[in-house]
């Protein structure tokens, strides 16, 4: 654990698993406590007739489109030794989500709301559809002809998924949310598996099975050219019982039989709730990069991200990808009310965003409960979604066109004013400040902020820096512009006035 040392695991695993939770296990960056889900999965429901109205995360309704176009697919690719995706061979950073829905119907809605923001693949728990096995470990038909369905319309929107093929409450034998008792590989469904934990021991028969099944998905679904990566299992030290090296084991030969199944040699991950002492599991050669899900019980997400990233670059070296993120870890219907839902919640969300950016993570955006996973909420479902379409679509504008190559976050201070950080190389460097005072729960700004300044230690040796001034409220238009000048390694450049938060490219001139 990164926070209270004192907790044993045993003992933070015990309150985690008696919690009640929804659809994944999503635990806080800094805090070592897990989404809260409902006591019992969500009623299945009808899905409403609804037709999605996107509207920004201030209310304004987005432009309907009249006529449907096929998106172009992206070629996204992780080459040995980066840590960015690259998109068509350039590196670069990526916008993503989390989809989630008991139909097809619904996926479909939530693919055209991320088709009209600016984010490029998302992560999809293969199980929200069933478990997709038989406790024979046979694939179910139909449920593999829906997923099928699912990565097509996402083709036609051009964009890609990555597909998780476990998730820890399927394999939950405590209390809180679980799902084992309808698991087809239990044994009083006439599977194999007298306890979850047999999934991870090491050639037993219940591994077998689920990785045989798994095999099968990948060898069936590896023409998919929408499929960028694969994820073994979500939080995997969430299933009560399991050890470090079983964990390790257990990815070890499913990454093995992955490369062996899949022709095109996508990357593989594999994630852990944040809690716990197990670095040697994101060290192991066998997970290509490393898959976080930040959700602090402070609200401070952007701060949470930049941290929490820079923390994982520093001990493992590995790409880091934000698998999973939100400004609370409860479910959005809580009471009292949590931050997912609060007044000014918008502006929590948008620093986050922008934060990943400068953070040195390969993609940002990545929510729970705002991508999809409220659609399980009557009180919420599509409508609180849609207020978030396009709320990645300013940093998807800033970011265009920039290739992140040996992009890593750069040594930076600030006047006491503004918080923030950089990222970058010799020939670029991207900054984005706030307003210090805009904190969780109300976040409170300032009308102006002036005469704000902030230093970085630039790569390189050019002495004279253009920097771009950029409105984060479109990504696209430059405020202002200036010209500094090096001294020793560092710049120093006085932000112009602004309110809320800014960004900036620097250049080098000479």
């Amino acid at each position: 654990m990164r926070a209270h040392k004192h907790v044993t695991r045993h003992a933070v695993l015990i309150v985690m698993i008696t919690m009640s939770l929804l659809a994944s296990g999503c635990t806080s960056g800094t805090a070592n406590t897990p989404t809260l889900l409902p006591p019992n999965p969500p009623i299945k429901t009808a899905t409403p007739a609804v037709t999605p109205v996107p509207v920004t995360a201030t209310g304004t309704p987005v432009p309907a489109t009249t006529t449907a176009t096929l998106m172009p697919i992206p070629e996204i690719t992780l080459n040995p030794g980066a840590f960015y995706f690259s998109i068509d061979g350039q590196p670069s950073f990526i916008l993503s989500r989390n989809l989630a829905g008991y139909e097809t119907s619904q996926y479909d809605q939530l693919l055209d709301l991320t088709s009209l923001g600016g984010s490029k693949f998302v992560r999809v728990q293969l199980d929200s559809l069933g478990m997709g096995y038989s406790n024979t470990g046979e694939v179910d038909e139909a449920w593999a002809k829906k997923w099928e369905d699912i990565f097509e319309r996402a083709a036609s929107n051009g964009i890609a998924v990555v597909p998780v093929f476990g998730v820890w409450y399927d394999w939950n034998n405590g209390n809180g949310y679980s799902t084992w008792k309808s698991n087809p590989l239990n044994e009083i469904n006439g599977g194999p598996a007298k306890t979850p934990v047999e999934l991870f021991t090491s050639d037993s028969s219940t591994q077998k099975l689920w990785r045989r099944w798994m095999k099968t998905l990948i060898e069936r679904w590896q023409g998919q050219k929408n499929i960028m990566a694969w994820e073994i299992f979500s939080e995997v030290n969430m299933v009560p019982g399991t050890t470090e090296p079983q964990a390790i084991d257990f990815v070890n030969s499913a990454t093995s039989m992955i490369h062996d199944a899949d022709t095109f040699h996508r990357p593989v991950t594999a994630s852990l709730a944040d809690f716990g002492e197990w670095s040697r599991f994101y060290r192991n050669d066998a997970i290509d990069f490393i898959n976080i899900h930040p959700y602090p019980l402070s609200g401070k997400l952007d701060t949470t991200i930049i941290t929490e990233v820079h923390s994982m670059l520093a001990n493992y070296r590995k790409p880091v990808l934000i698998g999973e993120s939100g400004l609370s870890f409860e479910t959005p219907d809580s009471n009292p009310p949590t931050l997912t839902t609060a007044d000014r919640a918008d502006i929590g969300i948008q620093h986050a965003i922008w934060a990943a950016v400068v953070s040195g993570a390969m993609n940002g955006r990545s929510l729970w409960w705002e991508d999809g996973v409220a659609i399980y909420f009557p009180a919420l479902h599509l409508p609180f979604i849609q207020k978030y379409t396009n709320a990645d679509l300013p940093a998807s504008n800033f970011v265009r066109g920039v290739d992140f190559s040996r992009f890593q976050p750069l040594t930076s201070t600030s006047s006491s004013g503004v918080w923030g950080a950089a990222i970058g190389n010799e020939k670029t460097v991207l900054g984005w400040y706030r307003d210090a005072n805009c904190e969780p729960p109300n976040w409170d700004l300032r009308p102006v902020l002036s005469q704000q300044t902030v230093t970085i230690t630039v790569p390189g040796s050019a002495a004279n820096w253009k920097i771009d001034f950029y409105n984060t409220k479109t990504g696209a238009d430059i405020v202002s512009s200036t010209l500094v000048t090096r001294k020793d390694n560092k710049v120093t450049i006085t932000l112009p006035d602004f309110t809320d938060d800014i960004a900036f490219k620097i250049y080098p001139l000479s």
